[in-house]
Parts: C-alpha cells; sequence; structure tokens
C-alpha cells in the first residue's frame, strides 16, 4: 500500500511542467550584478613593523587615458 502511495506521488511531481525544464535553470532570476574588480597592495610605513593593506578598484582602459591626457595639458607658466 505505501509503495502504491509513494508511486502515484512520485508520478504527480513528475508530470508538474516546472520540474519538466533544465535543472538549474530559472527565468524570473535576474542576472547579478558586476563587482569591480580590487587590486591590493601592502605598504610599511615608517615607524611601524606592521604593514598596512591598501586596496582600490581597477579602472578601465578608457578612463585612465582620458585621465592623463587631462593631466598632461599644463596649466599656467611654470619655471623650473
Amino acid at each position: 500500500m505505501m509503495t502504491l502511495l509513494l508511486s502515484l506521488a512520485l508520478a504527480a511531481a513528475s508530470s508538474d511542467p516546472a520540474s519538466a525544464a533544465a535543472p538549474g535553470a530559472t527565468a524570473a532570476q535576474p542576472a547579478k550584478p558586476v563587482k569591480p574588480k580590487k587590486v591590493c597592495e601592502r605598504i610599511e610605513s615608517t615607524g611601524s613593523s606592521v604593514p598596512k593593506k591598501v586596496c582600490r578598484t581597477v579602472k578601465p582602459k578608457a578612463e585612465t587615458d582620458a585621465a592623463n591626457t587631462v593631466a598632461a595639458v599644463p596649466t599656467g607658466t611654470a619655471t623650473n
């Protein structure tokens, strides 16, 4: 009797159209946002034996090039 009930329950569960889709495929979930890539380095400061960890995000090359061209333009007259 238990075997009959178990087989009926399994048959009912397998006839569900949602479970017939590929396992792991969900249509309603949005994609996760992309995290920016971080680069960390250890900096040793004078007077301390404990290095300090400094992390920053990596900028795309286009942003870096634009920032360098603006910074490369001389402003005013400098005498060296």
